[in-house]
């Protein structure tokens, strides 16, 4: 064979060999997914075990403690991390669960009946995450926002002019759910819908009660041509009474919306922060929730698996502990260990045919801390998942 033939034949094989793959990945469609819970910044709890005690600087400094602890896990850092891990796998569609905007009145007014609430914006993560994102070259469209808790407490900003007086500030937590959707021709989004649950979680600190509102964002996505149902929410808190009732009740109330408002021929993405963990098992109601006191409850992890959605981390061939939560708060802890799994990402394929599921933790070991403070991504560990389909 001279030479040229031998061109000839190689450009024939390399055009085979070209036309086989694109053959082989028109027949499965594809969607490729995250679930970030990106923290907060601070365990807030603190704050609710001061407002059981009588001194009344208790909860102003148990809130002073929380802002010093929002500034040292430094999510303008954390993010630059959270940018890289997106950009390193690219998801289609990302469920973002704490996506806190922190403000600050000084002086504050808390005190006064609170009659303005705070504006000041110290750190806004949603912002700040898009910032980091587009340094990166990578785009990505909010297609569902839902305002979850508005919390305003005051806490110690400094001192007065004499040099002892305490001065007091206010400090106001925004939290919110987030979807956002790859800024690609190939990739598009239509009906939205968001919501608060209609059961949350109570306190009352200094006398005024204060509600910790949960939610869910929900966006019909097109992806490749296929449409799917994203769903993404994060649950009240549990391992304890009336948590664990709450959580149960809201998740109930989100397999209600979503079986409601969705095509029912469509797949569903329900993925988030449920604090369920696949180890619960049903039990009856002792929250002391009128309504709700006595009842037997099912915890979000069964409810989703017992209503036909797949836990994809079981389709791993050997699924290990997948342990999702948590480090320790300030998230520099480099030997902090997770120890139990409740951030999911769960599938309904409807009438679809799988071809393959594939899911991995990601921001989990000591690798993915940041350069600069060494301070993981959050004080969870994320999910991504692939999510094939064989064509119709």
């Amino acid at each position: 064979m001279n030479l040229t033939s031998k061109i000839i034949s190689s450009a024939l094989v390399g055009a085979s060999f070209m036309v086989s793959v694109e053959a082989m990945a028109t027949d499965i469609d594809k969607i490729k997914v995250m679930s970030r819970n990106i923290y907060l910044g601070a365990d807030i709890f603190p704050v609710l075990a001061a407002a059981q005690n009588p001194d009344p600087v208790a909860v102003p400094m148990a809130v002073t403690g929380v802002f010093q602890s929002v500034q040292a896990s430094n999510f303008p850092e954390r993010a630059q991390a959270l940018a890289d891990e997106i950009g390193r796998h690219k998801p289609d569609v990302i469920g973002l669960q704490e996506v806190s905007t922190w403000r600050t009145q000084i002086p504050g007014d808390f005190l006064l009946g609170n009659p303005t609430q705070a504006s000041d914006v110290a750190y806004d993560f949603l912002e700040i995450l898009q910032a980091a994102l587009s340094e990166r070259g990578l785009h990505y469209n909010v297609a569902a926002s839902v305002d979850n808790a508005d919390l305003e407490l005051p806490f110690i900003a400094g001192v007065e002019a004499d040099g002892v007086t305490p001065l007091f500030g206010d400090l106001r937590l925004s939290d919110r759910d987030v979807i956002l959707v790859k800024d690609s021709r190939r990739i598009s989004y239509s009906t939205t819908i968001t919501g608060n649950f209609a059961v949350n979680g109570i306190t009352s600190v200094g006398g005024t009660s204060i509600e910790f509102t949960r939610g869910y964002t929900m966006a019909d996505v097109t992806v490749r041509g296929v449409d799917y149902r994203f769903v993404n929410t994060h649950l009240e808190t549990g391992g304890s009474e009336p948590y664990m009732s709450l959580q149960a009740v809201q998740m109930n109330e989100l397999m209600q919306v979503i079986s409601a408002t969705t095509n029912p021929s469509t797949p569903v993405i329900l993925l988030g922060d449920f604090n369920s963990s696949p180890t619960e098992g049903p039990f009856i109601s002792t929250s002391g929730i009128p309504g709700l006191d006595g009842l037997p409850l099912v915890p979000p992890y069964l409810q989703a698996v017992g209503s036909g959605y797949i836990d994809t981390w079981l389709s791993k061939p050997k699924a290990r502990d997948g342990y999702t939560c948590c480090f320790d708060a300030a998230v520099s802890d480099e030997d902090a260990t997770l120890y139990e799994r409740i951030d999911h990402i769960f599938f309904n394929p409807k009438d679809r045919e799988i071809s393959k599921l594939k899911v991995k933790l990601v921001g989990q070991s000591n690798a993915d801390m940041t350069d600069e403070s060494a301070l993981y991504p959050s004080d969870h560990a994320g999910l991504f998942g692939k999510i094939k389909l064989e064509k119709q």
